[in-house]
């Protein structure tokens, strides 16, 4: 096996990869004994201790205790001694620490393996069970991990990963008898991943890609098994075992599936603690029954006996020479580029030589050792190339290489917005250019008061007076490769930086403090207009440039959102606004496409921002993105509203032109950035009027020729992001995968009894 160490470095952007020879260290028949320790395991448990109520890392890293969150059950068998006993209850569940770098792969920085003895014993099948048969549901019975599928409702982030038993399918009576499964997932930071947001990587057993056989390794009855899962990042693929045999192989991003990969470390922080047998499930939660939500849900029925992390990959994934099926960089042009190539399971040394075509692009040559290098004089775009590899025993192995030598260019499509009197500071991102890097405005100029740096591509000052700029931006790097990108520069009014609360407002939602999971209406409170998420979830707020705080982000598929613990609470549908009022809201599109589907994914074209007029068109009113028959494909704020007798439907630029009162490139949202949108309604007038970015771009009056009544009388729930379909308290109809749900970040929310713009 081959193994990789990848870096950048500067000035030039290059890539070295460097060959390590490291065999498998486990023969056929290790895993059959009591694992050892060696220099490759980060911890391992044997579950040797019988008694008392903890369990102790072999490595000797008192950090990784394990405790019974009660009192632990112990068992017995022969040869290997004694084991750590689970009975789908959370009293005997062991819980290790919270964010530990070994427990989370932090130290795993090429490859990983999780491996342990299992067996389950229960019947299965209790899990998220559709009727009231005892055994009508899946089995999912936890293995260990550091994140909890959200049943637990934390309070803080779900950035971990899972090892896991489970029946192939979800519904009708799956239990034993119908075979179970290793399964894991990975989850990284959810910031910073637009579009491909939410989970890294994920090796469900439902899903159809990968499998090596027929069966896939299911077992089927009550004795113990080894399973593994095995991780390489090089290639992005992921291995499952049973029995010591390979059943499964899924290179990310998996066929049909999310173009989603697993990101080296990228998530510093998980409020998960590491679980061993189950989850931990809270007793209390606001709305509860007793029995609701499964307490017992994806606990193990059964032993797990020899636990280990191992930061390599301890079992062989091909049987004799095979070309390491990695990802290509791109190359830029004119820079320095090497990447070495790999191969598993050689016999002696291996040699490398171009198939098709017989050249590379200009400028690099792949060597026989493997080495792929040069600096590249020509542009390719996807460029294909096979290359065959051979061994000392004569083994050959031949792939299909894709390559790409890319121009430089400036990565930095939009900037966050500035504000009146706030000072500012925003960087330029280029890639694929030599550095030193020179930037300058070539059409137009930045508003007074604030400049470009030439040298270091920061924009930075204290802006004075609101307004909007179309700038051209050209940057030139030191071997004189010159590129120009197009950006919008706008300057707000200080007002809109932050919604305080006034004697005029009515309700307001900031979104900070302790607590992700009850969020707080901040002017009169009470149970009734506090937040909760639509599902299980966890914390899901993070910062992003240009705001200060902490605010949600959703991938648009519907999970998790937010709703109120009350039903048709009257001040959240401005029945107490007698003369007039604003809706006003911070918004940050996610990007052209939800994150989090199928291939192809689902454009992102109308978001669910906040209101209580839901999928089954209940409540009285939303307000939401679109760019639904838009003339640029930019997105604007509109309204629906209900009466007890009329709907009035699209009050929105895009479907309402003649309302229209501002530039057509100024009422539409094209990038990723902050923006904020307000609605305002004056009885008197009878006038609807949108804004965005404290401008007035949209005003309608008596819309229909009906003058708006605010009669309506229901139930539903006040929801952010997720446009439901009917009751939803941590579960219900919080439509998943369905329309109208919000992709990006929501910020602060505010209702007022007045016009607060445009006066």
């Amino acid at each position: 096996m081959i193994t990789t160490t990848h870096f950048q470095s500067a000035p030039a952007l290059s890539f070295l990869l460097v060959a390590v020879g490291v065999a498998h260290l486990d023969a056929a028949d290790t895993w059959q004994r009591p694992f050892t320790p060696d220099d490759h395991t980060v911890v391992l448990y044997h579950f040797d201790e019988g008694e008392g109520n903890q369990a102790h890392d072999a490595m000797g890293d008192p950090k990784l205790t394990l405790t019974a969150y009660n009192q632990a059950l112990w068992g017995k068998r022969p040869g290997f001694g004694s084991t750590a006993r689970f009975d789908r209850n959370n009293d005997h569940l062991l819980i290790g620490p919270t964010n530990n770098d070994k427990l989370h792969f932090r130290t795993c920085d090429k490859e990983w393996t999780v491996e342990a003895w299992v067996r389950y014993t229960g019947p299965g099948g209790k899990d998220r069970a559709n009727s009231t048969a005892v055994n009508n549901g899946y089995t999912f019975a936890n293995i260990c991990g550091t994140d909890e599928e959200g049943a637990g409702l934390a309070d803080g982030y779900r950035h971990g990963w899972l090892f896991y038993l489970r029946t192939h399918g979800s519904f009708g009576n799956q239990t034993l008898k119908k075979g179970l499964l290793p399964g894991a997932r990975f989850l990284g930071t959810h910031k910073g991943k637009d579009p491909n947001n939410d989970v890294g990587g994920a090796f469900w057993p439902g899903y159809s890609h990968g499998w090596l056989e027929k069966d896939w390794g299911r077992f089927y009855d009550t004795n113990w098994h080894h399973v593994a899962w095995q991780f390489r990042y090089r290639d992005q693929t992921g291995y499952m075992f049973v029995d010591g045999k390979m059943t499964r192989k899924v290179p990310l991003p998996a066929p049909g599936r999310a173009p989603t990969r697993i990101i080296e470390n990228n998530a510093k922080t998980c409020d998960i603690p590491f679980q061993v047998g189950g989850f931990l499930r809270p007793t209390k939660q606001p709305g509860w029954k007793p029995g609701d939500f499964g307490m017992t849900m994806y606990n193990m029925e059964g032993e797990i006996d020899e636990l280990r992390i191992s930061r390599i990959m301890r079992f062989p994934v091909a049987s004799k020479l095979t070309i390491i099926r990695q990802k290509l960089p791109p190359a830029g042009l004119g820079l320095p580029y090497t990447i070495q190539l790999g191969a598993d399971a050689p016999a002696g040394k291996v040699r490398w030589k171009m198939m098709y075509p017989t050249s590379l692009p200009k400028g690099l040559v792949l060597e026989a050792t493997g080495r792929l290098h040069g600096t590249p004089t020509e542009l390719v775009t996807g460029r294909t190339m096979t290359i065959l590899a051979n061994d000392d025993s004569g083994n050959t192995d031949k792939h299909t290489f894709d390559l790409t030598v890319a121009p430089g260019r400036i990565v930095s499509a939009s900037v966050p917005s500035a504000f009146v009197a706030q000072p500012y500071r925003a960087v330029l991102q280029a890639e694929h250019l030599a550095t030193p890097l020179h930037w300058k405005i070539v059409t137009n100029s930045l508003p007074r008061n604030l400049s470009l740096d030439p040298r270091t591509g920061i924009i930075r000052g204290t802006p004075r007076e609101p307004g909007n700029t179309r700038l051209k931006i050209e940057a030139t790097d030191s071997k004189g490769q010159t590129t120009f990108s197009t950006l919008d520069f706008r300057v707000l009014p200080a007002k809109l930086r932050t919604m305080i609360a006034d004697p005029e407002t009515v309700a307001l939602y900031d979104w900070q403090g302790p607590s992700g999971r009850l969020i707080p209406e901040r002017i009169a409170g009470g149970e009734a207009t506090t937040l909760t998420y639509t599902n299980m979830g966890a914390d899901r707020r993070y910062q992003w440039t240009g705001r200060d705080g902490r605010f949600p982000q959703e991938t648009g598929h519907g999970e998790h959102g937010y709703v109120s613990l009350g039903y048709g609470v009257p001040r959240l549908d401005m029945k107490t606004c007698s003369k007039a009022w604003t809706v006003e809201a911070w918004v940050r599109r996610g990007g052209p496409y939800q994150a989090f589907n199928d291939i192809p994914l689902k454009k992102f074209e109308y978001g669910h921002v906040c209101g209580t007029y839901d999928k089954s068109e209940r409540g009285v009113w939303e307000l939401y993105l679109s760019q639904v028959d838009s003339p640029d494909g930019s997105m604007a704020p509109g309204i629906h509203f209900q009466s007890s007798n009329h709907t009035w439907k699209n009050l929105h630029p895009w479907k309402r032109p003649e309302g229209i009162v501002a530039r057509q490139s100024d009422v539409g949202i094209r990038d990723i950035e902050w923006h904020h949108v307000a609605w305002q309604y004056s009885y008197q007038e009878d006038l609807h009027q949108l804004f965005l970015d404290g401008k007035l771009i949209w005003q309608l009056k008596t819309p229909d020729g009906r003058k708006l009544v605010n009669d309506r009388q229901h139930t539903a729930q006040f929801s952010v992001f997720s446009r439901i379909g009917g009751a939803v308290k941590y579960g219900g109809d919080f439509n998943y995968l369905g329309y109208g749900n919000f992709f990006g970040q929501i910020g602060e929310i505010r209702i007022s009894n007045v016009r607060r713009y445009g006066r």
